[in-house]
């Protein structure tokens, strides 16, 4: 019996094994019955006539299945669409009598794009998830699997989603495990993967933690690929449920499909998705005398079978030895042709390699190309994503935003801008990402410095090989071209405004002129007149009237001729504050009681080339007017002196500012608490005539402009409606006052030099200041307060010492000193206060505080300041 049994093979007890199998097949088949379902006959379904006439309307249904998704669906190696889902899809064309248009996509990726895009209709089995509903009608289900977390042989413990947290994880693009894991579990971290084979490839030589997976595709692409080393970990919450996808925007197909499916029948169904799912739920239990009888059987059998095998097995033997032998020799000359082989293969993969070194060299000479043309563009450059995340920038970009391409890279506009800017241009983007039309668009944008800037922004898609979408925008920076704009327009309305006084100046000029020949006549009459009659005669008082309304009318011409400049001045030297002081009981009786006059006289002042009569027109003129703006109401005029000096920039917002040259001007400012004007008053105030009272008062205003360009001076207006009106009258000045500069000679011998900066919100100390300075032999700069200090001071390096007023809006002079001392700890400040030095000085004790100069001060005191601490 050993002799016997040793002549068996493992492939004799195999073909015998596979005999009796037949055998046992033959003998229990009486035992088993298998469901059958006729036919459903073609177009059994009844449909409404409002679903046959959509049927007509829509004659191609575009259906693409997922060209590789064994075994729900899947295209065969002749391009036959198979699977559980391809037949469940031939018995719906059957049951409703259609024909759906089967369209061959490269994968699933391209089939999901192009289903959003509607350019194909249907999908043949499409798993039904929460964020697919937003684009997509489902039908009942065809088929429930459950879901897999498949890890390698090896790991020990049951797992669930939630256990792999922080690991990586493979899933196949836009399939469900990963839709659900990245709306779910964010906390994953996804590598996703093109096709299930390469998942299945990536878990089995550990290059991800796990792969999910429904177990049909799982099960099948594994025993496709003789992939063992792979074991089911844990199942997924969800299951896969399978049912046919239709746009969203054809309800009526969804209404029709689940009627053909209906129609269909369980029986049916299940036995087209058995065919190719294998459900491991029937298994044959047979009788015990059945098992008695077979193994029986199958004893007689093996011993008839050793018996004829044993006596072939020599034979076979010897005939075996010698096919081993060719095969040897076979075997050799192959392994001889595979190393020659191998060798050109060697030669191939090193060309191809230098080839491949060769074009990535140039592809990295041609990004490097572009990179520099990008950054030489001066307008900023960007590109964004769908996600609107920065994905490519030029120098000017970054520059715009503030931060480095390393940082700005990946961020979205939120990162960067406030959000009611970013909700623009999201919305913009959006629209550009979906219709693809380019979009030209005006906006407004906070730069790096928090400044807002006017931009003109150009945006147009552009879509990769892979199907992606990018907005590419090129900003063009128009800030200072609208303000050029807006000063330009404003600048020629003021030319028409002046233009028109002009040429009103120039016909009230000739009709004074014509008018005063003409009361001439009146008034030389009248005068003979009154010296011929009695004067008991009654017309005397008639004649009387005659004369005095021709004195008026003479004064009325000459407002006329200071209106339009050409009046008669007697120019001589004068001291404005002298001026006004003369005239205050004059002004204290006629304005109202209840308005009270404040004088903030500055002294001493630089002497003016004026008119005295018409400079006393003018005060009284810009006075009363005050007193009538506040009325009945109890209210301030204050009248303030100073000297400034102006620049180009002040002077063009003035009114007369054509050929005023930038220099020192004393100004009087005339400024009260009353009911203020608006902005179209404003700009009639000057015309002749013109008043805000019921009836006309004269020339007025009109007569102080002209009086004002007789002297090539120039008016500056402000008011608020309810604050109240200022009227500042600048004339220039003809020398310095004499004791503004205290030249004594001992002073006089010390010089500085170097570039100080004066800060100060008062505009005649500030021009006070800069000629006292600049004759101490410093190149002076001076701004009006901490913030415009700041920005100067930023801009230009090179200044020696700062004067700094101690008290200024915005940003005082303690705030002030305190940035400067950030900024550059050596600067040299020194404090200027019309406070003691000893309650200023200490605020400032250990903080390196230069000096300290009290209001007001000489130029004898404030050389005694510099030259202490610069010697």
């Amino acid at each position: 019996m050993r002799t016997f049994f040793h002549g068996f093979t493992r492939s004799t007890v195999i073909g015998v094994a596979s005999l009796l199998v037949l055998a046992a097949a033959v003998l229990i088949s009486p035992h088993l019955s298998f469901a059958t379902t006729p036919a459903t006959p073609a177009g059994t379904v009844i449909l409404t006539p409002e679903e046959q006439e959509w049927l007509k309307q829509h004659p191609v249904i575009r259906l693409a299945p997922d060209p590789d998704f064994r075994p729900i669906e899947f295209f065969d190696n002749n391009g036959v669409y198979q699977g559980a889902a391809a037949d469940i899809v031939r018995l719906l064309e059957r049951t409703l009598g259609i024909r759906f248009t089967i369209v061959r996509l490269k994968n699933w990726d391209e089939v999901m794009d192009k289903y959003r895009k509607h350019e194909v209709d249907v999908l043949g089995a499409l798993v039904d998830t929460p964020a697919r509903r937003s684009f997509t009608l489902f039908t009942d289900p065809l088929v429930s699997v459950p879901g897999g977390i498949f890890t390698r042989v090896g790991s020990s413990g049951k797992l669930t989603l939630e256990d792999l947290k922080g690991k990586k994880v493979a899933v196949v693009s836009n399939y469900t495990a990963h839709d659900v894991l990245k709306n779910q579990y964010p906390g994953i971290d996804l590598d996703v993967v093109p096709d299930v084979m390469t998942g299945l490839a990536k878990a089995s030589l550990g290059m991800v933690d796990a792969y999910v997976e429904n177990m049909a595709n799982a099960t099948y692409y594994s025993q496709a690929t003789g992939i063992t080393n792979l074991r089911l970990a844990g199942t997924t919450p969800f299951m896969y449920q399978w049912g046919i996808g239709i746009r969203k925007d054809w309800p009526m197909l969804q209404q029709i499909v689940n009627k053909g499916l209906a129609a269909i029948g369980e029986a049916e169904r299940q036995e087209a998705v058995k065919k190719w799912i294998h459900v491991e739920n029937n298994h044959w239990l047979p009788s015990r005398t059945f098992v008695y009888g077979f193994l029986a059987l199958l004893l007689g059998m093996l011993l008839a079978g050793a018996a004829i095998w044993n006596r072939l097995l020599t034979r076979k033997v010897n005939e075996r030895t010698t096919t081993l032998q060719l095969e040897l020799k076979e075997r050799q000359r192959i392994e001889e042709e595979l190393k020659g082989f191998t060798d050109q293969l060697e030669a191939r993969v090193s060309e191809r390699t230098a080839e491949l070194e060769k074009t990535a060299a140039e592809l990295q000479d041609a990004r490097d190309y572009l990179g520099s043309v990008i950054n030489a563009i001066a307008d900023p450059v960007f590109v964004k994503d769908e996600e609107h995340r920065m994905v490519l920038v030029n120098d000017a970009e970054c520059s715009l935003a503030g931060c480095p391409r390393d940082m700005l890279l990946g961020k979205t506009d939120y990162d960067l801008f406030p959000k009611e800017q970013v909700d623009v241009f999201w919305r913009i983007d959006d629209e550009v990402l979906q219709t693809g039309r380019p979009n030209i668009n005006e906006e407004r944008i906070t730069d790096a410095q928090g400044r807002t800037r006017s931009i003109i922004t150009h945006k147009s898609r552009f879509v990769d090989q892979s199907g992606k979408r990018y907005v590419v925008g090129v900003i063009r920076d128009v800030t200072e071209r609208l303000k050029e704009e807006e000063d330009r327009r404003k600048l020629e309305e003021q030319m028409l405004h002046v233009q028109k006084l002009e040429s009103l100046g120039v016909l009230a000029g000739g009709i004074a002129h014509d008018f005063n020949n003409i009361l001439t006549a009146i008034t030389g009459n009248v005068s003979l007149a009154l010296m011929r009659i009695n004067t008991e005669s009654p017309a005397v008082v008639h004649l009387q009237k005659i004369e005095q309304a021709a004195d008026k009318a003479a004064d009325l011409a000459k407002q006329m001729l200071a209106y339009s400049g050409k009046g008669k001045f007697v120019l001589e030297s004068i001291d404005m504050n002298r001026l006004i002081e003369e005239m205050g009981h004059m002004l204290d009786v006629s304005i109202s009681k209840k308005a009270v006059l404040r004088y903030n006289l500055t002294k001493p002042l630089p002497s003016i080339e004026a008119d005295a009569t018409q400079l006393r027109q003018i005060i009284m003129n810009l006075v009363i007017n005050a007193s009538e703006a506040i009325g009945d109401r109890s209210g301030v005029i204050a009248i303030t002196t100073g000297c400034m000096d102006c620049e180009a920039s002040y002077l063009k917002n003035v009114w007369l500012s054509e050929n005023l040259k930038p220099g020192l001007y004393v100004y009087l400012e005339v400024a009260d608490t009353g009911c203020g004007m608006s902005h179209e008053t404003m700009s009639r105030i000057f015309e002749p005539f013109f008043s805000t009272k019921f009836t006309g008062r004269g020339l007025g205003m009109a007569a102080v402009l002209g009086i004002v360009r007789g002297h090539k001076g120039a008016i500056n207006v402000y008011s608020e409606l309810g604050k109240g009106s200022s009227f500042k009258v600048l004339l220039p000045a003809v020398d310095r006052p004499a004791d503004l500069f205290n030249h004594d000679e001992q002073a006089g011998e010390w010089k500085g030099s170097g570039r100080i900066m004066l800060v100060d919100d008062e505009e005649t100390v500030r021009a006070i200041g800069r000629e006292m300075l600049q004759e101490l032999g410093f190149d002076v700069i001076t701004a009006s307060d901490g913030k415009e200090a700041m920005k100067l001071f930023n801009e230009q390096p090179d200044i020696s010492a700062v004067i700094l007023d101690l008290t200024m809006p915005h940003m005082d002079g303690e705030q002030t000193f305190r940035a400067l001392r950030k900024a550059n700890p050596d600067i040299s400040v020194i404090i200027s206060s019309g406070y003691s030095e000893q309650e200023v000085t200490q605020r400032f004790v250990g903080k390196g505080l230069a000096g300290f100069i009290q209001k007001p001060y000489k130029l004898s005191t404030l050389r005694e300041v510099l030259r202490k601490f610069m010697e």
